[in-house]
């Protein structure tokens, strides 16, 4: 059996931290299964189309920060189950997040691992 390689060069914590998507089409409330410092998977039943921007903002969870992050759609799964194993949704990286944003996001992250 082949594992295929990990291309990620980021770690990923799997998240359940709700997220609003403000695009071009109107505003999605839906929600993160997993996040890196430089993107996340977002679940969706319907996805945006690739290369598409928008911008999220991320409510972390036991905190009262709220994270407003510029994104770009870098691959979908539209047709897969809408399961654990193979959830519907777009896998984005960030475009543009402060300093400080990035680092708290990475401490979040950390202590989710």
């Amino acid at each position: 059996m082949v594992i295929p390689r990990e291309r990620r060069k980021h770690p990923r914590a799997r998240a359940k931290w709700s997220v609003t998507l403000e695009t071009a089409q109107g505003v999605i409330n839906t929600e993160i299964h997993d996040i890196s410092p430089e993107g996340a998977f977002i679940r969706c039943l319907d996805p945006l189309e690739p290369a598409e921007t928008f911008k999220m903002m991320i409510n972390i969870p036991q905190s009262d920060r709220r994270l407003i992050v510029d994104s770009e759609v870098v691959w979908i799964n539209s047709l897969g189950p809408d399961h654990s194993f193979t959830p519907r949704g777009m896998g984005v990286q960030f475009t543009e997040i402060s300093g400080t944003d990035r680092q708290f996001l990475s401490r979040m992250i950390l202590n989710r691992i």
